[in-house]
């Protein structure tokens, strides 16, 4: 790989632990690899190496490796072309040495964050009177707040096209597109079981749809739906996290339902909801994702870190609001023609 008219290669102007990353974007023309950034263009030919073989080469050119590493994964017979290469880049300025940055790979990234998720809501639920009562062997509840947690589900349920769509289309990763619509598919449905439960304390289809959704409610279908949009790095990351999560409390759920004694037509669909969930979980839904994307700088670790606090400050309101609502009201359904 070449590009005419440079002078002579000087051997001691690149560190072999340098890690490049490029910051251009990258198309082939007939020879040509053509480089973009800001408006500009930089072309050279290539010469000694396939299209593809350069395409691979320059998609390991994210932080990850060092200069040595892929000279000696790509060209162990011929480091110089690997050299000559980046060289090349760096003088074009379509090359930064991250060398000096702290980069996680994407899976000890997500376990961080799970690891966080964990113990703040661990911290925070302590305090959450539902996650209490759910706790306890001799759950007090009134009959409104179990039924109300169902129905505050179903709302937040016939939201979950909202959160997932936008990432049918995601750029960075066909087999990511792939893996969001399969928890998709496994998703899809849930709403309706919980339909079937509502529908044996005459709550039907119709009356939901003239029902308004707690605030809290609407916050976190809100929240997902904005980081599924704008944030997606960060979607990806919780998404494992509130499936574990979800089915948690609604198997403390299903406990508490069979000790105050409801009736068994109303536990048996959401019975049915955690068996599917249970039998379709995938190994590690979070892992699949993030061994398909670069690897994380601290900087957006920390992003992300700092966002998991608000996520599960939203998730706890949400329960806390339903205990609160349905302790202190008689009408199940918040009717928008009487509020």
């Amino acid at each position: 790989m070449s590009n005419s008219g440079n002078n002579k290669i000087s051997h001691q102007t690149l560190p072999l632990e340098m890690r490049p990353q490029l910051n251009g974007q990258i198309s082939i023309y007939q020879d040509h690899l053509i480089l973009s950034q800001k408006g500009r263009d930089y072309a050279f030919q290539v010469h000694g190496q396939s299209k593809e073989k350069l395409q691979k080469i320059l998609s390991k050119m994210d932080g990850t490796y060092n200069l040595r590493e892929l000279q000696e994964n790509f060209s162990p017979q011929n480091p110089e072309l690997i050299y000559e290469l980046i060289l090349n880049l760096d003088k074009q300025g379509f090359i930064d040495d991250v060398s000096s940055l702290n980069i996680h790979s994407g899976i000890d990234a997500s376990q961080e964050l799970e690891k966080l998720a964990d113990k703040l809501f661990d911290k925070s639920l302590k305090d959450n009177s539902l996650w209490q009562a759910f706790n306890s062997t001799t759950p007090d509840l009134p009959r409104n707040v179990i039924y109300g947690f169902v129905i505050e589900h179903y709302h937040l349920f016939t939201h979950n096209s909202d959160f997932h769509s936008p990432l049918f289309n995601f750029q960075g990763s066909a087999k990511i597109r792939q893996v969001v619509k399969e928890r998709y598919s496994q998703e899809y449905g849930q709403d309706e079981l919980l339909l079937t439960a509502l529908n044996t304390i005459a709550i039907s289809h119709e009356q939901l749809l003239e029902t308004l959704p707690l605030p809290e409610t609407m916050a976190i279908s809100n929240a997902l739906t904005y980081w599924a949009n704008f944030d997606p790095l960060f979607y990806l990351s919780i998404l494992e996290i509130l499936a574990t999560h979800k089915l948690k409390i609604f198997e403390l759920y299903i406990q508490s339902c069979e000790q105050m004694q409801i009736d068994d037509l109303f536990i048996q669909p959401l019975q049915q909801l955690i068996n599917y969930k249970l039998n379709s979980a995938p190994e590690s839904f979070t892992s699949h994702i993030y061994q398909e994307l670069a690897p994380i700088d601290e900087a957006t670790k920390q992003r992300l870190k700092s966002q998991i606090y608000l996520f599960v400050e939203i998730y706890n309101n949400f329960y806390q609001a339903i205990c609160n609502y349905y302790t202190n009201t008689n009408n199940l359904l918040r009717k928008l023609a009487t509020i």
